[in-house]
């Protein structure tokens, strides 16, 4: 992945943007939603930046197999685009909703005007921290900014069969936790609770049960990188029998 510095900002090209990334230690697949709380002067900045023009940001994880971008964690090369909603101040905390929208593929970074520093409890301010670059480098940013492109929306269709079957797969995975639990499945009405939930296999769908069943980073990255919604099915399936044989070996070792 390019690194980029704050006087190499390329041409764009017409597929390419550039966008703010919040760096986390956890992926949003599209359609997931999680709240948020910002209390760090780079991302203030970024909100800042974002909020005024109703522009999205990036999504990303962490990669720990990277070098560092000058002080910063760098992330793996894909996220999901994240519109900010409810934004409300909460004493100098800031809270707003996330929901992982498009799924972007990192073409290169582009470097902070400054590198991090231990602020323990109490932060600068965003202005007392720009005051330190901004006359070096008018258009540099607290926060790290990539260069990306769009990955197109899943191609393909998902066979009605292999639609019910993935289902059913789900089904058995929820029994089996309940019996673990020692909850009495009889009480609940699955069948419909999932046919509710997942009604038509479309892309809306196939991302809601990825969201709730792929949990692992390998598995997570590869679903974000998937081009055709059979591909992606086969993922979540295999995350299913992943559990359930995580179900089977558990049993085993208590009877």
């Amino acid at each position: 992945m390019e690194i980029l510095k704050l006087n190499q900002i390329p041409l764009l090209k017409e597929n390419e943007m550039i966008i703010p990334l919040f760096t986390l230690e956890s992926l949003l697949l599209p359609g997931d939603e999680m709240v948020m709380r910002v209390f760090e002067p780079r991302y203030k900045q970024m909100l800042d930046d974002i909020t005024l023009d109703n522009l999205a940001y990036g999504h990303v994880m962490s990669n720990p197999a990277m070098p560092d971008i000058n002080g910063w964690l760098v992330p793996y090369d894909v996220g999901t685009l994240v519109q900010v909603n409810d934004l409300e101040e909460q004493g100098t905390n800031l809270l707003y909703g996330a929901k992982g929208g498009e799924r972007f593929r990192i073409l290169s970074l582009i470097e902070p005007a400054l590198k991090p520093e231990p602020f323990d409890a109490i932060f600068p301010s965003v202005n007392e921290l720009m005051g330190q670059y901004i006359e070096q480098a008018p258009s540099g940013k607290l926060y790290v900014r990539a260069v990306i492109e769009i990955i197109p929306e899943l191609k393909g269709i998902i066979e009605p069969v292999k639609w019910e079957s993935l289902l059913a797969l789900w089904r058995t995975y929820i029994e089996n936790i309940a019996e673990i639990n020692e909850m009495d499945v009889d009480e609940f009405d699955i069948d419909n609770e999932i046919k509710n939930m997942f009604p038509n296999p479309d892309n809306d769908a196939i991302w809601k049960i990825a969201s709730l069943i792929i949990d692992s980073i390998e598995d997570q990255i590869q679903a974000l990188k998937t081009i055709d919604i059979n591909e992606l099915s086969s993922i979540i399936e295999s995350s299913i029998q992943k559990k359930l044989n995580m179900i089977r070996l558990f049993r085993q070792s208590n009877e």
